[in-house]
Formats: structure tokens, C-alpha cells, sequence
């Protein structure tokens, strides 16, 4: 244990530790550079609610036990959004680690630069969900299995390896993918040293057994509400190329996009180069092994079953694609010089352009929108007391519009079903005759629909004083058309 802090604070008494403190310096500027510019979407709120009650949720609990605590000292956004920050950074550590301590100073360098800059990793690393402690915790697997292939007689890379799989398969059950990829490299490492290879099957299995709450959870969940993805292709899969490495955002065409093109492509190829040509030692074997498995498997599973490809879910062989390109890139380089600088230079060009993209836009890559803060402002900026808020969700919670709401107007909830977004106008009918004889102005809170369906259904009892459309987001301001003899 002594040995292994001294090889931790080694480079710092030698001052080698400048170049990656820079970079760490950097990914939190990048990370806490308009941190606030985008409000909560619905997943971050309803990480806020499982952190608040500590839910297994779909085998998924540790990122919210250690965000409970958290909540109780603030649930202001920044605060919150504070943990997946610090799980960024050490990813980016980590990675830098992996390709300083298995190829060159040079790799882990460029490997870390490449990871910080990520508009994509920058994303998760602003929110409040799971994606970068997930991202982290399988570094620290990876890390631990590698060097322990390369010093099998001591335990602490063993250790790091089993503790860091387990706590990854308790942040996302997807990390379970990376159990095909170390059973296979510790078949090729030690299929000529069958006791060695046993006593890894042993902490093989250890991980798995300790793991089977997490697969309970799964199943018992397989029925609940899922995401309605593509089911990928080839074309998919150049897509998720673009976004891990240089630009989130769906790119403008045409000249961003052919450019975005062309960057893909190039990636595709760096890594391919780094994995075919020669010399090709076990440890590319392994970094390519802990990237494509995991994503392959997701790919395989969304062709089979149902899709879940999608690029949050993806993120965690992120790491180890952006390794294979800064291999590829200095192997590129030592080839052709002039050939890696051009590279180079068109690789950082659309980085850059990622990043402006992604600082200045209002959505996020995936589409989602900042509804709740806007929504909230503006009915606290004109609501008067007696005024009434009804908010029509699917998604059973009013919590969204609670958090932003500062006012004393009460919010009652219309817990809608999907059913009822295809049929929008009898939905609405049911709760207009739901509704009891009331004097007070409503502010009626829809997602979706149709504005003029919205008019034509309340006409009949209540004057529409103003309306709004924040997003998807529909806030019309009602006036009941009663009596007193209504009483």
C-alpha cells in the first residue's frame, strides 16, 4: 500500500505532474463555464427525486446515495450538478493515467486534452445524473485490471479492479457489459497459466455474485417506461463517432456538417490505425477491447431486443475511443508528419466549432429543453393571489415547476396518461368537467399539443387572457365565465 502512494506522488515530487495539471485545470473551467446557462430537464429532476429517497431505480442506487447527503446541504442547481463535475475531472485523470502508465506520457496527455474538450463528456458533466460517476468508476476497473495483468502478484490492482466493476454495475447496470471484454483478456493473458487464470475466475465470479441485486432490480423494473430509440445501423454508428469525439450537436448544413463528415471518418480511421498498424502491442488489444465489446453489445441488444442506443448510455466506452485516437494520432504522426499536423488541425477545428455549439445553444445534443425555469419565471413574474396553477404532466409529478416556482399560488397536478397526448381534445374536455365552480384565474401548464385545440376546448367556459408557448411547453391564463348563481 506504501508503494503504491509513492508511485502516486512520485511525479509530483519530480514536477511531471504540470502538463496533466493543466489539462485538469482546464476540463474544470470547461465544466463550470455556464454551468447554469441551461435549467433542469425532467431526467434531473427525477434524479433529484430518487437522491431524495435513495432509489434502486432500475439497478441504478449508488449515484443517489451519495447524492442525498448532498441535497441536504443545498438543492440549488449549481450544488447539484457539483458531484458529476468532480467525477469528470478524475475521468479525465484516469484516462490520462491509463495511457501514461501503458504507452507513453505523450498518449495519456493528448488522451486526457481530448476527453476534456469532449462537448459530449462536458454535457454529462453538467447535469445531474449518473453518466460520469459511471464513466469513472469503469476507468478505475480498467486501470486496476490493466495493471494487474501487468504485476498479477500484487493485490492492490486487483482490489481496485473488483471494487471499481462493482460500484460501476451499481451506478448503471450497462457496465456489466465490460464483463465480456475482461473475461476475455484474461483468457489471452493466461490461457497457458490455467492457476493464475483460476484465481482471476475467482474474483471474476465475485463480482458477478456480488452484483445479482442489481440484475433483481433490473428485472423486476422491465416492464416500466422506456425511451422509444432507432434501432441502429451503420449509419448510427459514424453518428456516435462524431459525438463522442468533436461535435454533440446535430451539425448545420451544409458546410459544419460535411466538415463534421469528414472529421468522423478521420476518426474512424485514426483509430483503426491505431489498432492495426504495427507495432501492436496487448494493451491496444485491451483498449480497444474496453470500447467497442461494451458498445458492440449495446448495438447487438438494440437490433435483438429493444433499442437503447443512445449516446448517454454509450458514454461509457467513450474513454477508451478517444485513447485509440490519440494512439492512432501519434502513429499517424510518426508515419507522416505532415499527414498528423493536417489532421490535427481539421480534428481541432470541428472541436472548436463543437464547443460554441454547444455553450450557445439552448438545447441539449439530444434535443432536450430547458422548460421548467422559464415556465416558472413567467408566472411568478404576473400571478396574483387566489390564482390557481394546473399542470398537466406525464411524467406524475409537479415537482419540475415546484422547484422554480418562488410564488405562494398553489399547484395542482393533471396526471395524464400517454394515451391521453393522442387524444388531446376529450382529455381536456374530461378535466375542463372535472373542474369545480371557481372565480380564480387558472394558469393551465401544458406539454405538447396543439395551441388551437387547447382554444377551442376552454372557449366555451373560460376567457383566454393570454397565452404562451415556451418550448413545447403551452401556458394559457384563464378567466372563468361564471356567475355567482354557479355557487
Amino acid at each position: 500500500m506504501f508503494n503504491a502512494f509513492q508511485r502516486w506522488i512520485d511525479p509530483i515530487k519530480k514536477k511531471e505532474w504540470f502538463p496533466i495539471l493543466l489539462i485538469l485545470i482546464l476540463a474544470c473551467c470547461l465544466y463550470f463555464y455556464r454551468i447554469n446557462f441551461r435549467g433542469l430537464w425532467i431526467d434531473e429532476f427525477i434524479s433529484v427525486l430518487d437522491g431524495k429517497k435513495m432509489a434502486f431505480n432500475k439497478g441504478r442506487l449508488l449515484y443517489y446515495v451519495l447524492l442525498n447527503p448532498w441535497i441536504n446541504i443545498s438543492d440549488n442547481e449549481v450544488w447539484l450538478r457539483v458531484p458529476a463535475i468532480i467525477f469528470a475531472v478524475v475521468s479525465v485523470y484516469l484516462i490520462y493515467r491509463l495511457g501514461n502508465d501503458f504507452f507513453s506520457k505523450k498518449v495519456g496527455l493528448l488522451a486526457g486534452f481530448l476527453l476534456t474538450i469532449s462537448p459530449l463528456f462536458i454535457n454529462h458533466a453538467q447535469e445531474i445524473r449518473y453518466y460520469t460517476m459511471s464513466v469513472c468508476l469503469g476507468l478505475c476497473g480498467c486501470l486496476g485490471l490493466a495493471h494487474s495483468l501487468k504485476q498479477p502478484d500484487k493485490k492492490l490492482p486487483r482490489l481496485i479492479w473488483v471494487v471499481g466493476r462493482i460500484l460501476s454495475f451499481y451506478t448503471t447496470p450497462l457496465n456489466a457489459a465490460f464483463l465480456i471484454p475482461d473475461i476475455l483478456i484474461l483468457w489471452l493473458k493466461f490461457k497457458l497459466k490455467i492457476s493464475r487464470l483460476i484465481s482471476y475466475l475467482v474474483l471474476y465470479l465475485t463480482i458477478i455474485v456480488a452484483t445479482i441485486p442489481v440484475a433483481i432490480s433490473v428485472k423486476s423494473d422491465s416492464g416500466s417506461h422506456r425511451v422509444m430509440l432507432p434501432i441502429p445501423g451503420v449509419k448510427e454508428i459514424f453518428r456516435e463517432l462524431r459525438i463522442m469525439t468533436v461535435f454533440a450537436h446535430p451539425p448545420q448544413p451544409p458546410y459544419i456538417a460535411l466538415l463534421i463528415q469528414v472529421v468522423a471518418l478521420i476518426v474512424a480511421i485514426v483509430i483503426l490505425a491505431a489498432i492495426i498498424q504495427k507495432p501492436r502491442n496487448q494493451e491496444v488489444v485491451w483498449v480497444a477491447s474496453w470500447g467497442i465489446i461494451p458498445a458492440a453489445s449495446i448495438f447487438v441488444f438494440s437490433n435483438i431486443f429493444y433499442s437503447i442506443w443512445n449516446s448517454r448510455y454509450l458514454i461509457i466506452s467513450q474513454p477508451y475511443f478517444i485513447l485509440l485516437v490519440a494512439i492512432g494520432f501519434f502513429k499517424v504522426l510518426d508515419w507522416q508528419k505532415i499527414i498528423g499536423v493536417v489532421l490535427a488541425i481539421i480534428y481541432m477545428l470541428a472541436a472548436s466549432l463543437g464547443l460554441v455549439t454547444y455553450y450557445t445553444s439552448s438545447k441539449r445534443y439530444m434535443g432536450a429543453l430547458d422548460h421548467y425555469r422559464p415556465v416558472a419565471q413567467l408566472i411568478e413574474g404576473q400571478d396574483r393571489e387566489g390564482d390557481i396553477i394546473i399542470y398537466s404532466a406525464a411524467h406524475g409529478t409537479s415537482f419540475p415547476l415546484a422547484y422554480y416556482y418562488r410564488g405562494s399560488v398553489p399547484i395542482y397536478l393533471d396526471k395524464r396518461e400517454e394515451k391521453d397526448r393522442s387524444n388531446l381534445q376529450t382529455h381536456l374536455k374530461n378535466l375542463v368537467e372535472s373542474l369545480p365552480p371557481t372565480y380564480s384565474r387558472i394558469w393551465f401548464i401544458y406539454y405538447g399539443g396543439d395551441m388551437n385545440i387547447f382554444k377551442s376546448v376552454f372557449a366555451e367556459q373560460f376567457t383566454i387572457e393570454s397565452q404562451e408557448i415556451i418550448g413545447n411547453a403551452n401556458i394559457l391564463l384563464l378567466i372563468p365565465k361564471l356567475d355567482k348563481n354557479d355557487y
